[in-house]
């Protein structure tokens, strides 16, 4: 068997950061938002990931728990959703216009917030107190004032995500303890109610994205599983393919252990998928086949392999696994944009 076909991405821009970017949010115009693991900093880039401003924002970042920005889809809105408070500001980030105050979430939890696609809602979660749920709180985005709310699950025990979907009008909420379990949720808001669907078909996967037709939507493994695609609305299961068969003939990453999925499969476009590894490649895969096509190689990425203990090592006998310095894999305005182990963010064109 051969080794995969390489596609070899220029490099398009790169800026780099004294601090690991942990945000990194789309906002009209082609510019975007970030916000980092350690520093209470929040930067807005434009297309060229040139820095247009930077403003230290009072954000909290203890016990893993980092603070998750968000912004309205018109650019009117900012929200940094930190340990105990959610706060709402204008476009700038010069004027704190609401504050929520909540109990503080535990190690590794939390949720960013959510702004409905026509701008008129704000969507987040409040941690339970003791024997009591998290909470699901829907605001108004003009008054800031909570016009509906949901028990979600057991205290304290989960990380949430909202994920917009093709209908402005339904929004899935996924809730993650640590990497072993997962849960998929969909929301609408009907007459100030909002109803609350738990998705059994998606249970244990983790959420990708929507392919450009809305058609379809792909999830992720825990570990052994396959990759998943699922209809819309209908949520179906439709594809799905075992890990053996994407890394068949992976003969460039020779390792004692083999590679895997590492959480994260996006759709590109409707006849292309992008896996990210645990070694740290980027696989392209055909949606009819679900087969590796080619190895997306973006330039200035490096791969080190390691030894059983942890050491690098260049004896291909003792190679154990491999990682690459690529921390984070995102699809933002029509561009990749991977962020690395040197706190850069680094920009290409989409690999089809």
């Amino acid at each position: 068997m051969s080794q995969f076909p390489h596609i070899n991405l220029p490099l398009k821009a790169k800026l780099t950061f004294t601090a690991n970017p942990v945000n990194v949010v789309p906002i009209p115009g082609g510019e975007i938002l970030m916000n980092f693991a350690s520093q209470p900093l929040i930067t807005k880039l434009n297309s060229n990931l040139e820095i247009v401003w930077e403003k230290i924002m009072q954000g909290q970042n203890a016990n893993y728990v980092s603070s998750k920005l968000s912004a309205s889809p018109d650019g009117r809105l900012i929200a940094i959703a930190g340990m105990t408070d959610m706060r709402i500001l204008n476009a700038d980030g010069t004027q704190l216009l609401h504050t929520v105050e909540h109990g503080s979430w535990g190690w590794f939890l939390g949720a960013a917030c959510y702004f409905s696609a026509d701008n008129k809602t704000i969507w987040y979660v409040l941690p339970g107190d003791e024997n009591e749920t998290d909470e699901l709180q829907v605001m108004d985005a003009q008054s800031f004032t909570v016009i509906a709310s949901y028990p979600l699950l057991e205290s304290q025990q989960h990380a949430y995500t909202f994920h917009a979907t093709p209908d402005v009008s339904t929004i899935l909420l996924e809730a993650s303890a640590g990497q072993e379990q997962s849960t998929l949720m969909q929301l609408q808001l009907n007459d100030g109610v909002i109803k609350l669907t738990e998705l059994g078909q998606c249970e244990n996967v983790i959420m990708g994205n929507f392919a450009p037709s809305g058609k379809e939507f792909v999830m992720a493994p825990h570990y052994e599983g396959p990759v998943e695609i699922f209809s819309f609305p209908a949520i179906e299961k439709v594809a799905e393919q075992d890990q053996e068969s994407i890394f068949a003939g992976s003969v460039d990453f020779p390792a004692a252990e083999p590679d895997n999925i590492n959480f994260t499969v996006y759709f590109i476009d409707e006849q292309n998928l992008l896996v990210v590894s645990q070694f740290g490649r980027l696989l392209l895969l055909d949606r009819t086949s679900l087969l590796v096509k080619g190895e997306v190689m973006p330039e200035g990425i490096v791969f080190t392999a390691y030894d059983m203990e942890g050491n690098p090592t260049t004896n291909r006998d003792k190679i154990y696994d491999y990682s690459s310095n690529v921390i984070n894999v995102m699809m933002v305005h029509g561009k990749l944009l991977l962020t690395t182990a040197e706190g850069e963010l680094r920009s290409y064109e989409l690999p089809v």
